[in-house]
C-alpha cells in the first residue's frame, strides 16, 4: 500500500498523476495562445508597454477626447500603427487596451498559481536537504576510502564541485577587475 505524503494530500503515486494532468492542461493552455510570445529581457525591461494596473482603464479617457476632436490628434495617425494612415485609430487602441487587460488577468492568475507551487517545492525541499547535506558531510570523507559510497556520491559530489570551482573562478575574475 502506497503511504501518504507528509503533507497529507494523497501518495506520491497521486502527486505524479496530478503532475502529468498539470502538464497537459498547461500545454492546452498554452496552445489557446498561440500569438502569446515571450520578449527578449532587454526588450522587456525597456518595453514602453508597462501599464499600472487601472492605468489602461484611465487612458481610455485620453480615447474618448480624441473621439470629441478627430483632426486635432490627426498629426499621430501613422503612430497607431493601424489600418488608415489619415486617421488615429481609437478602437484599435481600445481593442489593444482591452487585450492587455486580458492577458494580464490570466498572467495574474498563472503567478499567482506559480508563486503557490513553487511555495509548495520549497517546503518540501526544505523538509528533505537539511537532513541529506548532513549526511552528504558524514558520506563524503567516509567515500575517500568506499569506492561503493564513492560511486554512489558521484553526481553529488560533481555538482558540489562544479559549484565551488565556478565560485573561485568568479572571486578571480572579482579580484582581477578590483586591480
Amino acid at each position: 500500500m502506497a503511504k501518504k505524503t507528509k503533507d497529507g494530500k494523497g501518495t506520491l503515486a497521486d502527486l505524479q498523476k496530478r503532475e502529468a494532468k498539470a502538464k497537459a492542461l498547461l500545454a492546452e493552455l498554452s496552445a489557446l495562445f498561440p500569438e502569446a510570445r515571450g520578449l527578449p529581457k532587454g526588450d522587456r525591461r525597456r518595453s514602453r508597454g508597462k501599464l499600472g494596473r487601472k492605468e489602461g482603464l484611465a487612458l481610455r479617457g485620453v480615447l474618448d477626447a480624441i473621439d470629441l476632436e478627430p483632426a486635432m490628434f490627426a498629426s499621430l495617425a501613422d503612430e497607431d500603427e493601424g489600418h488608415d494612415q489619415g486617421k488615429l485609430e481609437t478602437d484599435l487602441l481600445r481593442e489593444r487596451f482591452d487585450c492587455h487587460q486580458i492577458y494580464s488577468s490570466i498572467a495574474d492568475e498563472m503567478e499567482s498559481l506559480a508563486s503557490a507551487l513553487s511555495d509548495a517545492a520549497l517546503t518540501h525541499a526544505a523538509l528533505a536537504k537539511p537532513v541529506t547535506l548532513a549526511a552528504y558531510e558524514i558520506a563524503k570523507p567516509v567515500s575517500k576510502r568506499h569506492p561503493a559510497i564513492r560511486a554512489k556520491l558521484a553526481p553529488t559530489l560533481d555538482y558540489y564541485g562544479a559549484n565551488a570551482a565556478a565560485a573561485i573562478e568568479t572571486r578571480k575574475a572579482n579580484k582581477l577587475a578590483k586591480e
